[in-house]
């Protein structure tokens, strides 16, 4: 069937968003190239085996020094393992709980209420862990408060939002047939969750345990502040409690500490070479990701196999009769004591480890609150001691760098994801060797865009360390997440829409303009707001390219200067003075207001862009929200309140009744045997229907 022609308008859309398309792909392999040409003159001099199982890390001026990184590779590596320690039965166990037990209302507030950590910027987790997880570990007998534990600890939290959002939707996606015929065969709910439901979903899981280790290994600010920073490495002399609190480096947190004041080539060079490090670790990742995928379907129709073959020889074994086997059946269901200790267990393990993450979540969010409120100092918005202003220059400088970045980034990542959802063949080669460079980008730490931006920016195009040197940066940072996002919200358009505009008559580009675009905003704008978040949050790349010194944008996008994330990195690692401390969690607490509202405003966006969602009229509105409060049935909440704590008071007591704990093991001996005698009884038909074919 020949192909139909292009009309002008649409051969000019289709070549201008593959040539911006192209541009952009340009930019981020031009970053690629620049990293591995810049790793070249450090891999040439010390060697590419020394580089990586040299055990000291000393460099020197001009060339000299030494530079090992076995003890920092293996500090990295121990931190990632104690970390994962924390955080994967903690992903687990609280997934399983929120999806599988929880009400709807409930669990959107859980989840929403764990989702505020995500919201979190990395360096007041820095400043937290400093001031309130370090000196508990301390009075442990840490000799610091900045050591590996601190680090481990905090790094697993700091990833638990991701891991357990991707978990969520993996257990969400398992078809409601597995949990039926698992719950119709006699199984408790506790063992349909952790043998059926969690199995089905575990291949997603892993992926996203794998996407947690991407940003443990990533992160690098908020390691700087609380991993001790000694490149000694891990401590083997002084026993376990030594070993464990031992001051380490990590391979982020050693280009973010020596990248301003690196001691020449040799040393610079020796950078970009961790960064490159970093950025294979990533790719290795990715590749894990796709691999997990691909075995464990591989594995699944393996089992699948060997389960129908199994069932078949069992089949030969034994023959039961009707009767008996409904039995068996009845019997089995009702022997309940191991099933209750088990479901006990598996829901202590559950609701604990909810439990664990929602405190840790109020922990911090309270204290933040409290400490900031507490240290409140009006003045500190104008002058900030030591410094030439204060919070509200901090305030205005982050705002002309959001403004700026995203002046660059929406229209490269709007154009790209256009051409992935609407021009580009979805099983195409190239669209997929696009999106895994896109994947590897988006978990690429952010440390390795800001060596890119300071060498390519400032030193190599002498644009000074200013809002439009960080803006450009951060153009890079958020253009993998961006796409993602933006091609999410395309490709969820129904293609109805589109069938039935070009129905009409009309060409692609208007239907892309017209249709297209118009359905996807919602989720357009939520994915803008939530990367204005993440702008306002990151603080790695700025630090390098827009410099730390307090000041007034004076000079608009050419002013340099602090954010308000870049100063509270500033003023933790300043040290523990009371005072900059109050001043810091005054700063945490401004910037904590300002990214929870941008993600509180995404969701209102979202809601009003609803299509489905009802509009109410203002009138109609505050009627509603008076009929909720003021006509709601209080009485029969604290009814259905009581029923439920009188229910688990008559469990109480009946599980500490003696007399119907004699009657239960008297009845559990008998099903025993029952059970037994049918089996045994099975068999040996099996075996007289086997003789008499012989």
């Amino acid at each position: 069937m020949p192909r139909a022609k292009l009309s002008k308008m649409d051969a000019t859309s289709k070549w201008s968003v593959v040539v911006v398309t192209g541009f952009t792909l340009l930019i981020l392999a031009v970053l690629i190239a620049f990293v591995v040409y810049k790793s070249v003159p450090a891999l040439h001099e010390v060697g590419f085996f020394k580089f990586i199982f040299g055990k000291v890390w000393e460099p020197g001026k001009n060339g000299t020094g030494s530079y090992g990184l076995l003890r920092i590779i293996a500090s990295t590596l121990m931190l990632l393992l104690i970390a994962l320690c924390f955080s994967i039965p903690l992903t687990i166990f609280s997934s399983l709980f929120i999806t599988e037990y929880l009400s709807l209302k409930v669990k959107k507030f859980v989840v929403t209420f764990i989702q505020l950590l995500a919201g979190i910027p990395s360096v007041v987790f820095g400043l937290f862990a400093l001031d309130q997880i370090g000196p508990i570990f301390v009075k442990m007998g840490a000799p610091t408060s900045g050591n590996m534990m601190t680090a481990s600890f905090t790094l697993a939290f700091m990833a638990l939002p991701t891991m357990i959002t991707l978990s969520i939707n993996a257990i969400e996606s398992v078809s409601d047939g597995y949990r039926l015929a698992s719950l119709g065969l006699g199984m408790t709910k506790e063992v349909t969750t952790t043998r059926v439901v969690l199995v089905s979903a575990m291949p997603k899981i892993i992926t996203a345990i794998i996407t947690g280790i991407a940003r443990i290994i990533g992160e690098t600010m908020a390691v700087i502040l609380i991993a001790g920073n000694s490149t000694q490495g891990l401590e083997t002399n002084n026993g376990f409690l030594g070993f464990i609190f031992s001051s380490i480096r990590t391979l982020a947190g050693t280009i973010g500490l020596e990248m301003l004041e690196n001691n020449g080539r040799t040393h610079e060079s020796a950078l970009y070479a961790i960064g490159l490090i970093l950025f294979f670790l990533v790719i290795i990742i990715n590749l894990l990701i796709i691999a997990v995928g691909n075995i464990n379907n591989r594995k699944y129709r393996k089992l699948k196999k060997q389960k129908v073959r199994r069932i078949i020889k069992r089949d030969k074994d034994a023959i039961y009769e009707p009767y008996k086997l409904k039995v068996l059946v009845q019997t089995y269901t009702e022997k309940r004591t191991r099933k209750k200790v088990h479901s006990a267990i598996t829901k202590f393990f559950m609701i604990s480890s909810t439990a664990i993450i929602v405190a840790f979540t109020s922990w911090i969010i309270l204290t933040v609150i409290v400490k900031g409120i507490a240290g409140f100092d009006p003045s500190a918005f104008r002058e900030i001691e030591g410094q030439r202003a204060g919070i509200f220059a901090t305030m205005l400088t982050t705002i002309l760098l959001v403004i700026a970045t995203i002046i660059f980034a929406i229209p490269l990542a709007l154009i790209v994801a256009l051409y992935l959802a609407e021009y580009a063949h979805k099983d195409g080669k190239f669209a997929k060797v696009v999106r895994f460079a896109i994947n590897v980008l988006a978990s690429t730490p952010s440390i390795v865009f800001g060596v890119f931006g300071l060498s390519l920016f400032v030193v190599a195009f002498k644009i000074p360390m200013s809002v439009f040197a960080a803006s450009l940066t951060m153009t890079i940072v958020i253009l993998p997440s961006l796409i993602t996002t933006f091609e999410d919200a395309i490709t969820s358009v129904p293609s109805s829409y589109r069938e039935a505009a070009y129905g009409m008559g009309l060409n692609k580009t208007s239907v892309i303009f017209k249709v297209v675009l118009p359905n996807a905003m919602q989720g357009i704008l939520t994915g803008t707001i939530l990367a204005v978040a993440r702008i306002v949050g990151e603080s790695a790349p700025v630090y390098l390219t827009l410099g730390t010194s307090v000041r007034m944008p004076t000079e608009g996008f050419f002013s340099s200067g602090a954010t308000m994330t870049t100063q509270i990195y500033m003023m933790a690692a300043e040290g523990s003075d009371p005072k900059t401390l109050g001043v810091a969690y005054q700063l945490a607490f401004v910037t904590i207001l300002f990214v929870l509202g941008l993600n509180w405003f995404s969701s209102y966006i979202a809601k009003k862009l609803d299509p489905t969602k009802k509009k109410l009229t203002f009138k109609n509105y505050w009627i509603t929200k008076y009929n909720k409060v003021f006509k709601h049935d209080y009485k029969n909440d604290f009814v259905i309140i009581g029923k439920h704590f009188r229910a688990m008071g008559r469990k109480i007591k009946n599980t500490f009744n003696i007399r119907r704990m004699r009657i239960h093991l008297k009845n559990s001996k008998t099903r025993k045997q029952i059970i037994k005698n049918i089996i045994t009884e099975a068999r040996e038909n099996g075996r007289i229907e086997k003789s008499k074919r012989k």
